[in-house]
């Protein structure tokens, strides 16, 4: 069975879970993006990684190997084009001591910053972000408004699924000229079906005494010591480096 993103969040292992889990994500990524030093992305990165792993197990491997392939491409064009000092040359492609630095940093920078943001995505639920967000006095119309957006976007995709597997058992797919039809097709019924979904989760709101204000489940914060720790050896090698 085909597992959501959403699925993995609510089944995944929280060691720290809670407001102070967004709190503290969004703190130390800023923290490493700004600190400037190899030791503090390489520990980020480690911490993080081992919290994702256990929290989603191979998941975690399947978010974050995606934006690697872009980052390898990266890195590969600031190693070969960043001018300086040559300390490697293969025919006409020359490597700077001034670019493999540059490469290093960017690779690990980034690497952490990935380990931070995907430690977040598997663990924390749209809902429970938003909640985060308006305990720190983010208007409420604010948030209403993306979590209505949320739940329309989940409304939109479920339905592009049903479509798209219903016009495939249909050999809907068969050619290229079936394909485009099809498409239209779909596009036009997904306009539609989404329109009444709609329709059907604004009655079953108002059925529910829906008065403008979203439930937002409140979860209880634990793991506070694992996140200070965590903060407290990334600041001290920071500050010792």
């Amino acid at each position: 069975m085909h597992e959501t993103v959403e699925h993995i969040q609510l089944n995944s292992k929280k060691i720290i879970d809670g407001d102070i889990k967004v709190y503290f994500c969004l703190i130390l990524l800023l923290f490493v993006v700004i600190s400037g030093k190899i030791g503090v992305y390489v520990l980020a990165f480690a911490s993080f990684s081992c919290l994702s792993f256990y929290a989603a197990g191979r998941y975690y491997i399947k978010i974050i190997k995606i934006p690697i392939y872009f980052l390898v491409s990266g890195v590969i064009v600031i190693l070969f084009f960043i001018p300086g000092k040559t300390v490697y040359q293969l025919y006409f492609l020359k490597i700077s001591g001034e670019g493999v630095n540059i490469a290093l940093n960017t690779a690990l920078r980034a690497l952490a910053s990935l380990s931070i943001m995907s430690f977040m995505i598997l663990t924390t639920t749209i809902p429970e972000m938003f909640s985060a967000f308006k305990k720190l006095k983010l208007p409420n119309f604010a948030v209403e408004m993306s979590l209505l957006v949320y739940r329309v976007i989940q409304i939109l995709l479920d339905e592009a699924a049903r479509l798209e597997r219903s016009a495939s058992s249909r050999l809907g797919y068969a050619s290229r000229k079936v394909f485009v039809n099809t498409t239209a097709l779909l596009s036009y019924s997904l306009f539609l079906k989404s329109l009444k979904r709609s329709e059907k989760l604004d009655r079953a709101m108002d059925a529910r005494c829906y008065s403008g204000v979203m439930p937002i489940l409140d979860v209880k914060n634990t793991g506070i010591y694992y996140a200070l720790a965590i903060a407290v050896l990334l600041v001290a090698l920071w500050w010792f480096l």
